[in-house]
C-alpha cells in the first residue's frame, strides 16, 4: 500500500513538471495561452491548450504541436527510468481527434483506389504516429496490405491491392 502512495505522488510530480515546461514553451507563443489537465493516469496524461489561435500552435500538418509534444516528453522523462517513463499528449481544440479521423478517411479512399485501378498507392509524408494511425485503419481490410518504407523524415506508407484468387469452376 504504501508503495502504490510513493507512486502516485512521484507521477503526480512528474505531471506537473510536464506542465511546467509546457507552459513555458506555450508561453512564449501566447502569453493569453491556458493549459489544462483533459485526462491524466498513471501510463499518460493529456494536456488541453485553451484560449489562444489553435493554427498558431499546431502548425502546419500539426508539426509544431507534434514538436512541442516530443519536447515535453523529452525533457520531463530525461531523468526518469524506462519503467517510469510517461507519455504527455498535448492537444488543442479536439486537433489530435479530427487529425485522426482524417488519416483514417484518407486512408480508406486511397486503398479504395488501390483496389479498384489494381495498383499499388503511395502516400505523403508521416510521422510513426500518424502512419500507425493508417496501418490500423487499414488492418482489417483484407483486400489491401500496408508497409511502410523510406527513411524518417521521409517515411510513408504503401497501399498495395492484395492479390486476388482465381476461382476454378
Amino acid at each position: 500500500m504504501v508503495d502504490f502512495e510513493v507512486q502516485e505522488i512521484n507521477y503526480k510530480e512528474q505531471e506537473e513538471k510536464a506542465l511546467q515546461i509546457l507552459s513555458k514553451i506555450v508561453e512564449s507563443i501566447n502569453r493569453e495561452a491556458e493549459i489544462r489537465v483533459a485526462s491524466s493516469n498513471q501510463e499518460y496524461t493529456i494536456f488541453e491548450i485553451v484560449n489562444t489561435d489553435p493554427a498558431i500552435i499546431i502548425g502546419k500538418h500539426g508539426h509544431t504541436l507534434d514538436a512541442i509534444q516530443y519536447l515535453v516528453n523529452l525533457i520531463t522523462n530525461k531523468e526518469s527510468r524506462q519503467e517510469k517513463r510517461r507519455i504527455y499528449i498535448v492537444d488543442i481544440d479536439g486537433y489530435r481527434k479530427r487529425r485522426e479521423e482524417s488519416l483514417q478517411r484518407y486512408a480508406r479512399e486511397k486503398a479504395e483506389i488501390a483496389k479498384r485501378k489494381g495498383v499499388s498507392i503511395a502516400l505523403y509524408f508521416m510521422n510513426s504516429i500518424e502512419r500507425r494511425l493508417v496501418h490500423m485503419a487499414l488492418k482489417e481490410d483484407g483486400e489491401v496490405t500496408t508497409y511502410s518504407e523510406g527513411r524518417e523524415p521521409y517515411r510513408r506508407i504503401i497501399i498495395n491491392p492484395s492479390p486476388t484468387e482465381e476461382k476454378e469452376d
